[in-house]
C-alpha cells in the first residue's frame, strides 16, 4: 500500500518538528498521584469554568477558549478578551484556537458575531472574507504550509495563506453536513479528518475512507495524531487505537473525549472516569479524588515546558511534576497529621502519625500494627532505628513501643516500656541509639537512659538539664550528645558532665528542634529564633533580617550538594552553604533563600516540629518533610534543575496618560505628559510565582526597583524629566542573586520626552542673562545694607551685654523652679492621685524589671490582683465620694500590711482593682496576702449615714513558671481572681 506508506511518512517527518521542542516533560518515573494539580476558575479571571480550547503562543502565553470568550494567562493572571474587553467584536462561544505561522493566534466565535477572528501584537481583526463569519466553527489547525484548515458544525474548510477559502463539500457524501471533530494537517498539503463516521483523507480536493483501508471500525474520531513510536494515534468513541503499517490496533477501549501523546510517548486519554495515562500497557488514572473536577472537555494540551494542562467544566488545570510533591489519604496513609518519618533498611519508610505507623515501600502504604495489652494503637511523636534492624517507637501516652527487626516476628514480639516499668514519663518526644547500644530517650521529664533491659540513669534539672519537654537527641561522630528542649538546650560530654545554654541569655532563642553537626566541630541549630551557628564557644544567628521568610524553624537537614533544607511554618527553605558563609563573614547581607510551600506542590506549608525526626533524608537523594497535610517530598536535583529553567521576559504594554501605545523599541512622548505605564511579564508555567523582578528608569531612578515577591508586572511613573530615558527590566528565578548573569533575561524599551519650551536652549539662555541683571542688582543691595547693619549691630551689642547680668540672675531663680517641677512631675506620672500608691503605669515597668531579674537570678515572682467586692453597690448606696474614700483606706491597709517590704510593689490597676507583686517565695507571698486580706475583712470604715462599713477582698495569685510571660502571668491572675469571684468572694485563689 504505496499511499498508506506515504502517509506515515508524512505523518513520521511532522512527528519529527513535534519533538524540536524543549526537552521539559513530567517524570514518567512517577505515579500520576505523585504530580501536583493546580487549578484556576472564574474567581481567578478565567473568562468561564468550561474550558473548550487550550493552546500556546510563540511567547509562552497560555491561551484559553470558553463559553464566555478567551483568556491569556501568564502563569499567575489571567487577560480576558471577551465581549466587553474587546472593542468592536463579540468574543465569545470560543471552541478553537490554533498558533498562527506568522504570529499571534486565530480563535473560533460561537454564539455571538460568529467567525474567526485572530490576534496580533495586541490587535484583534476579523479573517477577512467568508472565514471570518463562518458559522459554528469547531476545529481549527494550521498546516506546516502555512493553509489554514477549518472544520464547522456543517462543513470543511481549507484557507489558503493567501486569503483564499475553498469547502471542500464534494470530497465524500459522508462528510458532507457533517461536523467535523478533528483535523491533523500533514506537510505535504493533505490532512486527515475525522467525523462521527470515521477517518478520512482529504488530497487535492478528494477524500477517501482512509479509516476503513486500515482496518478502523466505523466510529467517532474524536481526535488524530502522530505517535512518537510510529505511526498515528485516534481516538474517539470506541477508544484509542494505533494505525501503522496499514492495520489498526487498540490500545483502549474507552470512550475519548481528547487525546494526547506526550513527550515522552506516555499516552493520556480523558475519559469519563477521568483523565488516564497509558504507559507500556499499563494505565493509571486521575479523577476527583485526586483533585481533578467536573467532567473532562476536549481541551487537553501540552506545553513547551511539558506540563499538562486540562480543561473542564469546572475550570482549568495543570498538571506538573515539580521538585515538590505530597502523600496523603489518597496514597494509604491512615493519619496525614504526620510527626516522624524514618527511613528503614530493606522495609521502606516509616512515617509516624496519630494513628501509629503507616509503612511506604515500593509506592504502597500499609498500616503497622502496634496495639497490644489491650490498648489502642497510640499516637506516635518519635522514632528511632535499632541497631540489630529493630525500631523504636516513642508515643504521646505510651511510652516506648519496641517492634523487632523484619523476619524476626516469629522469635520475639513488640513489648512497651512506659511509667509502670520505671520510665518517669510516658510523654517520649525524641529517641537516640547511641553506639554503645543504650536507648537515650527524651520526655517531658528529662532523658532517661535504657540499656540490657533495665533503665540505668536518668537524668533532669537536678543534672544541669534544662526543663521542658525534650524535642531532639543528637550524637555526633565524637561522641558527644546534643540535647534540644523547649526552655534551651544542653550538652553531655563524653565523660557525662554537663553543659546548659539558658533561653535569651547564653542561648539566642528559647527552643531548640533539631541539630547538624559539621566536620570542623561547629554545630547548626533550627530554633525558634531562626537557624543557629554554634562555633568556637559563640552563636552566629540567621534569622528575618537576613532573609529568613520565617524564624521559627523545625527539622534541618543537608543534601547531596552541601546545601541546608529546612522545615518551618511556611514551608521548607533551601538555604546555600557559601551563602550562609557569606553572610556569617558580612561579605553579604542577605541569604538568597528559596521557599518551597504549597503552592509548589507541599501537602501543606505549615510544616511539623517538636518531634523526632520530622524529616529524613533518603538514600535516593530525595528529602521527606512531616507536615500537617501529609508528607512533603522533596528532590533537591529536580529543584536546581527548576532553577535553571528560562524564562520568556515580556513588555505588554506601555501607557502614556491612559491611552495604549503600538508596541515598539522606542517612543516619543509628549512634553506635557503626565504618567506612564508599562506593564512587563515573565512567563514559566511551572513556577511563576517563583520569578522575581527588578526594574528601573535608567536617567531618572537611582537605584533598582524589585518587585514584591515578584507579584507586582506594572512599573509606574508620573513627571518623568525629559529626555532621552531608558527602561530596563530583568527577571529571574528565584532565588535571584542580581550578581550573576546566568538566569537572568533583560527587556528595554527607550522613550524620548520632548523638553516643554521653558526649557529649550534659546530660554535658557534669557535665564541666564536675567540672572546676571538680577544678580548684581541683589549685590549693591546687599552692600548697602551691610553697613547699615554694623552700626545697629555695634549699638544692640553694647545693649544686650547689660541685659545679660540680668538675665544670669533670673536663670538662676527658674532653674531652682524647674527642679522643684520636675520632681513634682515625676511623682505625679507614677502615683495615683486617689490612693497615692503606684498607679499603672509604674506597675507595669516593675513588672517587667521583676520578669527580669526572676529570669536572670532565678528569683521567684509572684503576681496577685485583687479587687474589693461588691464596691459598685457601696458606690451606688453612699455615692461616689465615700467609695473613693473607701479605696483611699483599703489602698492605705494594703500599704500598711505588705507595701514596706523590700521587692513589694502595691499598685492601683484600675477602679477597685490593684496589683501585689512579690519577689518572694510562693509560700511566704501567699501567707501575706492572706494576712492582708482578713485584715481588711477585720478592718471597719465610718459610713455616712453613721454605721460601720466592712469591706472585703477577692485575691487572685499566679507564681511565674518557665517560659511564661507577662501577660501569661497577669492572664492566670485574673482568671484566678474571676474564680475567687464566682467561689463567694473574700476568698483567695492561687490554683
Amino acid at each position: 500500500m504505496p499511499a498508506v506508506r506515504c502517509l506515515f511518512l508524512t505523518g513520521l517527518s511532522l512527528l519529527v518538528l513535534l519533538v524540536g521542542a524543549p526537552a521539559w516533560a513530567l517524570d514518567p518515573a512517577r505515579k500520576v498521584d505523585e504530580y501536583t494539580i493546580s487549578r484556576w476558575t472564574m474567581e481567578d479571571g478565567l473568562s468561564h469554568n468550561l474550558v473548550h480550547a487550550i493552546q500556546q503562543d510563540a511567547d509562552g502565553y497560555l491561551w484559553t477558549g470558553t463559553w464566555e470568550g478567551a483568556a491569556r494567562f501568564d502563569g499567575r493572571r489571567f487577560t480576558a478578551y471577551d465581549a466587553g474587553t474587546v472593542p468592536g467584536l463579540e468574543i465569545e462561544g470560543v471552541r478553537a484556537i490554533a498558533p498562527r505561522p506568522q504570529g499571534g493566534m486565530a480563535l473560533s466565535l460561537g454564539r455571538v458575531g460568529p467567525g474567526v477572528v485572530r490576534f496580533h501584537q495586541g490587535h484583534w481583526q476579523r479573517l477577512p472574507g467568508k472565514a471570518g463569519t463562518l458559522p459554528d466553527v469547531s476545529v481549527l489547525r494550521f498546516g506546516p504550509d502555512g493553509v489554514l484548515w477549518i472544520g464547522t458544525d456543517h462543513a470543511l474548510f481549507r484557507r489558503e495563506p493567501s486569503g483564499q477559502l475553498q469547502e471542500i463539500e464534494s470530497a465524500h457524501a459522508r462528510l458532507a453536513n457533517e461536523r467535523v471533530l478533528a483535523i491533523l494537517p500533514l506537510p505535504d498539503g493533505r490532512a486527515l479528518v475525522g467525523n462521527r463516521h470515521g477517518l478520512f483523507r482529504i488530497d487535492r480536493g478528494r477524500a477517501t475512507e482512509w479509516g476503513r483501508e486500515v482496518g478502523l471500525p466505523e466510529t467517532s474520531v474524536l481526535a488524530v495524531q502522530p505517535s512518537r513510536w510510529g505511526g498515528l494515534l485516534v481516538g474517539g468513541s470506541a477508544g484509542v487505537w494505533r494505525l501503522e503499517h496499514g492495520r489498526a490496533q487498540q490500545i483502549t477501549g474507552d470512550r475519548v473525549e481528547a487525546m494526547l501523546e506526550d513527550r515522552n510517548g506516555n499516552l493520556w486519554v480523558s475519559t469519563l472516569d477521568g483523565l488516564r495515562r497509558y504507559t507500556q500497557g499499563r494505565y493509571e488514572t486521575l479523577g476527583e479524588r485526586d483533585g481533578l473536577m467536573g467532567r473532562l472537555a476536549p481541551a487537553l494540551f501540552e506545553d513547551r515546558d511539558g506540563l499538562l494542562w486540562v480543561g473542564t467544566t469546572n475550570g482549568l488545570y495543570r498538571i506538573s511534576d515539580g521538585p515538590v510533591f505530597g502523600l496523603g489519604r489518597s496514597n494509604g496513609l491512615r493519619d496525614i497529621y504526620v510527626r516522624a518519618i524514618i527511613e528503614r533498611p530493606g522495609q521502606g519508610v516509616w512515617i509516624g502519625h496519630p494513628m501509629g505507623v503507616d509503612a511506604w515501600q515500593a509506592g504502597q502504604s500499609r498500616a503497622v500494627p502496634l496495639a497490644f495489652d489491650g490498648k489502642s494503637d497510640p499516637s506516635v511523636l518519635s522514632l528511632a532505628n535499632a541497631r540489630d534492624g529493630g525500631l523504636w517507637i516513642g508515643t504521646y501516652d505510651q511510652g516506648v513501643i519496641r517492634l523487632p527487626a523484619a523476619g524476626a516476628e516469629q522469635q520475639a514480639k513488640p513489648w512497651r516500656l512506659d511509667e509502670s516499668g520505671g520510665l518517669p514519663s510516658n510523654h517520649v518526644r525524641a529517641l537516640l541509639e547511641r553506639a554503645d547500644g543504650s536507648l537515650w530517650i527524651g520526655s517531658n521529664e528529662g532523658v532517661t537512659v535504657y540499656r540490657d533491659g533495665r533503665i540505668t540513669r536518668h537524668y533532669d534539672a537536678d543534672d544541669g538539664l534544662p526543663d521542658g519537654n525534650v524535642y531532639v537527641l543528637y550524637e555526633t561522630a565524637q561522641g558527644v550528645l546534643w540535647i534540644g528542649t523547649s526552655n534551651g538546650m544542653a550538652m553531655m560530654r563524653r565523660d557525662g558532665t554537663v553543659r546548659r545554654w539558658t533561653p535569651m541569655s547564653d542561648f539566642p532563642a528559647v527552643a531548640a528542634f533539631d541539630f547538624l553537626a559539621d566536620a570542623d566541630g561547629s554545630l547548626w541549630i533550627a530554633s525558634d529564633r531562626g537557624l543557629l551557628h554554634w562555633r568556637d564557644g559563640a552563636f552566629v544567628q540567621f534569622d528575618h533580617r537576613q532573609g529568613l521568610p520565617n524564624n521559627r524553624l523545625f527539622r534541618l537537614l543537608e543534601d547531596d550538594n552541601g546545601d541546608f533544607w529546612v522545615s518551618s511554618n511556611r514551608g521548607v527553605f533551601r538555604i546555600s552553604r557559601p551563602a550562609l558563609t557569606a553572610v556569617e563573614n558580612r561579605h553579604l547581607k542577605r541569604l538568597p533563600v528559596e521557599a518551597f510551600t504549597h503552592a509548589d506542590g507541599l501537602p501543606s506549608s505549615q510544616a511539623n516540629g517538636a518531634s523526632a525526626p520530622a524529616g529524613w533524608p533518603m538514600r535516593d537523594g530525595k528529602l521527606w518533610f512531616a507536615t500537617a497535610n501529609g508528607v512533603g517530598v522533596i528532590d533537591p536535583d529536580d529543584a536546581r534543575l527548576q532553577r535553571t529553567q528560562g524564562v520568556t521576559l515580556v513588555i505588554e504594554s506601555v501607557e502614556a496618560d491612559g491611552r495604549v501605545l503600538p508596541l515598539q523599541a522606542r517612543y516619543a512622548l509628549a512634553a506635557d505628559l503626565r504618567r506612564v505605564v508599562i506593564r512587563f511579564t515573565g512567563l514559566n508555567q511551572r513556577a511563576p510565582e517563583r520569578l522575581r523582578y527588578r526594574y528601573r528608569m535608567v536617567g531618572f531612578d537611582r537605584d533598582w526597583v524589585e518587585t514584591d515577591n515578584g507579584i507586582a508586572h506594572d512599573a509606574v511613573y508620573t513627571n518623568l524629566p525629559s529626555g532621552k530615558l531608558r527602561f530596563e527590566v530583568q527577571v529571574m528565578n528565584a532565588p535571584a542573586d542580581w550578581s550573576k548573569t546566568e538566569g537572568r533575561v533583560m527587556r528595554s524599551v527607550d522613550l524620548d520626552k520632548a523638553a516643554p519650551w521653558w526649557l529649550r536652549a534659546w530660554a535658557m539662555m534669557a535665564y541666564l542673562v536675567l540672572l546676571g541683571l538680577l544678580g548684581w542688582g541683589v549685590l549693591l543691595l546687599a552692600m548697602r545694607r551691610h553697613r547699615h547693619r554694623q552700626h545697629r549691630l555695634q549699638a544692640l551689642v553694647d545693649a544686650r551685654t547689660s541685659e545679660l547680668s540680668d538675665k544670669n540672675a533670673q536663670l538662676e531663680q527658674a532653674g531652682e523652679a524647674n527642679a522643684q517641677l520636675l520632681e513634682q512631675l515625676a511623682y505625679q506620672a507614677r502615683h495615683d492621685p486617689l490612693t497615692r500608691l503606684a498607679n499603672r503605669r509604674a506597675g507595669d515597668a516593675f513588672l517587667a524589671e521583676a520578669l527580669d531579674t526572676s529570669r536572670r537570678e532565678g528569683r521567684p515572682l509572684c503576681v496577685a490582683l485583687l479587687d474589693i467586692d461588691h464596691f459598685k453597690a457601696i458606690n451606688d448606696r453612699y455615692g461616689h465620694a465615700f467609695g473613693d474614700d473607701v479605696l483611699s483606706q483599703v489602698a492605705a491597709l494594703a500599704e500598711q500590711g505588705i507595701g514596706h517590704h523590700e521587692g513589694v510593689l502595691i499598685a492601683r490597676w484600675g477602679g477597685e482593682e490593684f496589683l501585689v507583686c512579690q519577689q518572694l517565695p510562693w509560700s511566704i507571698a501567699r501567707a501575706r496576702l492572706e494576712a492582708l486580706r482578713e485584715g481588711i475583712a477585720q478592718a471597719s470604715i465610718d459610713a455616712p449615714d453613721g454605721g460601720r462599713l466592712r469591706c472585703t477582698i477577692s485575691i487572685g495569685v499566679a507564681e511565674l513558671e518557665a517560659g511564661q510571660d507577662l501577660r501569661d502571668l497577669l492572664r492566670v491572675a485574673d482568671e484566678r481572681l474571676y474564680r475567687a469571684k464566682q467561689q463567694g468572694r473574700n476568698r483567695l485563689v492561687a490554683g
